[in-house]
């Protein structure tokens, strides 16, 4: 029998439901349908090694805290899956806010990193204050700005993730089609358009998790050698979301990766300081791309998905990790902090360099 006071005594995993999308495109879904399957089966794994363990779905802020009401924050540990709240992506920095303010101790990053990460302005900021290589961008707020990047330049909305807005023609090569690709953000997204100089490389997935001494686990590379056109080699949204579409089909992940132990070394190194620089917690993961013998930081992912064919779950299954002993490590990593002095993560401001980070959203109508 577990100890109480050295493991929670119940688990709640906590999803976010999403009934209506504020922004982008019809099959966006897609990727939100996701949680609510990783939910079931991570309660599945945790029943099965004996985890007392509840999973609620969360619309908004009010379904939030019902939810909670039931449970005894001094005996239960959150795992929280939330990615939104009411649709939109700003919420999910909003559920870490009120797990704490209700006593909750719960797995993943701060509120605070997770607004962080969402931006990519500001995290690339954070980033290049930390001195870590990461491609030139530029934040757009209207089409006929003034391009102050090189090219070619790939066109992403500003606070999305899961490849959200991110297609073949968000690669750009010249002024024309990257305004039109910007009004597409601006218009089907509701929110600024981030153009960042597109680097066409190796790209590594970097999984990481711990407390303090965060592992970096065995590194995973998306491939890209079926696909002739160097333009075309993106994560897509199809590419991650679309079995049986081209994207999909010519972009395998395989992990481990098969790259040379002095180019790894780097690549590791780079990704944990990233994983510092945006003061992550318990798990993450770092995309990188290889540009030369320089590993550039393209994003840092707090709270990546952990849908029992994620690329977390699989660098973890490689390490020797089941789908249940990945699920009870991050709830040990959760529960150690209750037992030691809590750092509040106080991220400061940062020179934002040749990153424009001043933007306001767009109304969702």
């Amino acid at each position: 029998m577990r100890r109480r006071s050295a493991m929670p005594g119940r688990v709640l995993i906590l999803y976010s439901v999403v009934e209506r999308l504020p922004r982008g495109e019809p099959r966006d879904g897609i990727a939100d349908e996701e949680v609510l399957w990783t939910a079931q089966a991570m309660a599945e794994a945790l029943a099965g090694r004996g985890w007392p363990v509840e999973a609620r779905g969360i619309r908004d802020l009010e379904s939030l805290h019902r939810a909670l009401d039931s449970f005894d924050p001094r005996e239960t540990l959150v795992i929280n899956l939330c990615e939104t709240l009411e649709g939109r992506p700003q919420g999910e920095a909003v559920v870490p806010v009120a797990l704490e303010a209700r006593g909750f101790v719960y797995t993943g990053s701060s509120g605070a990193t997770l607004s962080l990460c969402l931006d990519k302005a500001r995290a690339k900021a954070r980033l290049r204050a930390a001195g870590l290589p990461t491609p030139p961008a530029q934040v757009f707020h209207n089409p006929d700005e003034p391009l102050r990047i090189p090219l070619p330049a790939i066109v992403k909305p500003l606070m999305e993730d899961a490849s959200h807005g991110i297609d073949r023609e968000a690669v750009v090569t010249e002024e024309r089609t990257l305004r039109a690709r910007v009004a597409y953000v601006l218009g089907v997204y509701r929110q600024p358009a981030l153009v960042e100089t597109f680097i066409d490389g190796r790209e590594f997935n970097v999984a990481l998790w711990g407390g303090r001494n965060p592992e970096v686990l065995p590194l995973a590379e998306v491939d890209y050698s079926r696909i002739p056109n160097p333009l075309w080699r993106v994560c897509t949204y199809a590419a991650k979301w679309l079995p049986g579409s081209e994207e999909y089909e010519l972009t395998p992940v395989r992990c481990p990766a098969e790259l040379e132990e002095e180019r790894a070394a780097r690549v590791r190194e780079v990704a944990l300081r990233a994983f510092r620089a945006v003061r992550c917690r318990d798990y993450a993961r770092v995309d990188i791309r290889l540009q030369g013998e320089t590993p550039h930081v393209l994003e840092v992912n707090p709270n990546p998905s952990l849908a029992p064919n994620s690329g977390f779950v699989n660098a973890a299954r490689a390490a020797g990790y089941s789908y249940g002993m990945l699920a009870e490590r991050l709830i040990r990593l959760a529960w150690e902090r209750r037992y030691r002095r809590r750092e509040a993560p106080r991220l400061q401001p940062v020179p934002t360099g040749d990153v424009d980070v001043a933007y306001s959203l767009a109304p969702s109508g």
